[in-house]
């Protein structure tokens, strides 16, 4: 069923009003919001209101969840600005249409997603790799916007050389500006602290509008001009086919992306209705969103954390919400904008990095060094990579190293000599737990990794090392195979090996723990027969308690 039939059919008189109320508070964020990120994006002002105008439709025919809103974001913004920046230059009609063909483009790879049922990949963005990725864009929609904040020329290229410009030319500060950028930052600042609720970015670029047309300030503040509007028509870009091949790989890293980072909030928000997401709903409705902002003109659309949460504090009950307030965008693109002739750029630029600043996550780092280190350095590696190389590589950055990780993990697993504990006779690994007793003459070693030919040589050394340190000598070695879930032929080799060095010093091998299917694999392999049946235990304690018999016989 299409979710929004299903949500019509079963709407309730008494969710109108908190909808209704709702979708004023979203119309109130979402018009700077939509003007802020389309000059991130290096598009006309009116592209954000046109992204957000078709989004908040396609989501909610097709979109799985209520409190999702999806429209101009600032991850993808500046994404969709290094991606075309080199193909448009200064043609700002053609900009435009390559930036609809983006939306189109990652439309028709969201709906390959749902029809390959490649949620999958949503494994290849962890939260480390998001919140470095996030960071990492933080640091680059700041230093894009400093130019506009200190009235310095920040001139074009990267982020960075940006940044230097501004940084090497502060002696042509224009003090209105910066002025004007820190007294629009303040009142968002105080507003989201003192009402949540209030549409402090609405109020403050309002307020910064009013002050320059009043006192006549357009002299000495760049203000926006007029900006051309309309009602969002809909219609096809003019593009070349060269572009569409050109678009094609950079399209499917924000497909990736858009997927990854909606699918993310959307869970959190499903989960504090005690839902679960549909992961594979939103691959369609993300689809139609994308596509419904190309149809008009817009840009590749996004989950907002920011205004899902809004929805969510505001009560919002269904996708009615994106209805109306898409309904309301439509109006200010038609008839309101002309009130935004006199709204400084320098204002826009301090709700930009305001906005980008939080992008940030100071506290989830913290936790990821104080919890795992090499998840930090994940996170850290990835920010690196978007501040250096770019929003798009810094992304594949992160993808790589995750994936070294984990292949680092699986070559080095991790081993562990077991000893009995006090804690039910458990056994654990003596380098965590000083209380941890072993025995004379046994070792029990455990393995945490499927045996396979990346891996062997290291569980043969450890044996080894082990038999060969040891003092009194070793008589039997237990192997823990619980984590063993899974072994090639060259695990096989090398457990072959493994019994030739034991049998060598004299030494049994007795296995506890082991699967049915590698149990059977054993046996097809002759290994069983060699290690012998009844040195096949299903429990440590068990191998342990028959090394006992046996010694004390």
């Amino acid at each position: 069923m299409v979710p929004g039939v299903v949500m019509l059919r079963g709407y309730r008189r008494s969710w109108l009003r908190p909808d209704l109320l709702a979708a004023l508070s979203l119309w109130a964020v979402v018009i700077p919001q939509g003007l802020a990120y389309a000059q991130l994006a290096g598009l006309p002002p009116t592209t954000g209101l046109y992204t957000a105008f078709g989004a908040m439709l396609g989501y909610a025919v097709l979109g799985p969840t209520r409190r999702l809103n999806v429209g101009p974001e600032s991850s993808v913004a500046i994404v969709v600005a290094s991606v075309l920046a080199p193909l448009a230059a200064a043609d700002a009609a053609r900009h435009s249409g390559l930036a609809a063909l983006l939306a189109f483009l990652v439309a028709g790879w969201l709906l390959i997603g749902y029809l390959v049922r490649a949620s999958v990949l949503m494994r290849l963005l962890s939260t480390p790799v998001l919140t470095g990725y996030l960071a990492g864009s933080g640091l680059v929609i700041v230093m894009s916007q400093l130019g506009k904040v200190t009235g310095v020329d920040a001139g074009s290229g990267s982020s960075l050389s940006k940044a230097a410009r501004v940084l090497t030319g502060l002696g042509g500060l224009q003090w209105p500006a910066l002025v004007c950028a820190l007294l629009t930052a303040a009142v968002v600042i105080v507003l989201r602290r003192v009402s949540p609720r209030l549409p402090g970015p609405l109020i403050a670029l309002a307020a910064a509008t009013a002050v320059v047309a009043v006192a006549g300030l357009d002299d000495t503040l760049a203000v926006l001009g007029t900006v051309p509007g309309g009602l969002p028509v809909p219609h096809l870009p003019h593009v070349r086919f060269d572009d569409v091949v050109a678009l094609l790989g950079p399209s499917a890293s924000i497909a990736l992306l858009v997927y990854a980072g909606s699918v993310l909030t959307a869970r959190s928000l499903e989960a504090a209705e005690g839902r679960d997401a549909d992961a594979s709903q939103e691959f369609l409705g993300l689809c139609a969103a994308n596509a419904a902002s190309g149809l008009f003109g817009g840009f590749p659309a996004n989950g907002s954390d920011s205004r899902s949460a809004l929805l969510a504090g505001s009560g919002a009950k269904t996708q009615l919400t994106g209805v109306v307030a898409a309904l309301a965008v439509a109006v200010t693109a038609a008839a309101l904008l002309p009130l935004v002739h006199y709204l400084p750029h320098a204002a826009l630029g301090a709700i930009i990095i305001v906005t980008a600043v939080r992008l940030i996550d100071v506290a989830e780092l913290r936790r990821l060094w104080r919890v795992h280190r090499t998840d930090f350095v994940l996170a850290a590696v990835t920010a690196v990579g978007v501040l250096v190389l770019g929003v798009l590589e810094g992304i594949v950055v992160g993808v790589v190293v995750s994936l070294l990780a984990i292949l680092r993990r699986a070559i080095m697993p991790y081993t562990a000599v077991l000893g009995r504990t006090g804690e039910h006779e458990a056994y654990r690994d003596i380098a965590n737990f000083a209380d941890a007793e072993t025995l004379p003459g046994l070792v029990v070693y455990r393995f945490d990794a499927p045996l396979y030919f990346a891996n062997a040589d290291t569980l043969r050394a450890d044996l080894r090392r082990l038999v060969s340190e040891a003092d009194p000598p070793i008589r039997l070695v237990v192997l823990n195979a619980e984590a063993i879930y899974d072994m090639d032929t060259t695990g096989v080799q090398t457990l072959h090996r493994v019994l030739d060095d034991l049998e060598a010093h004299g030494v049994r091998l007795a296995l506890a723990r082991v699967r049915t299917p590698i149990r059977a694999l054993l046996r097809d392999t002759g290994l069983e027969s060699r290690i012998g049946a009844d040195h096949m235990y299903p429990r440590v304690l068990d191998a342990v308690a028959a090394f006992r018999r046996t010694d004390e016989a």
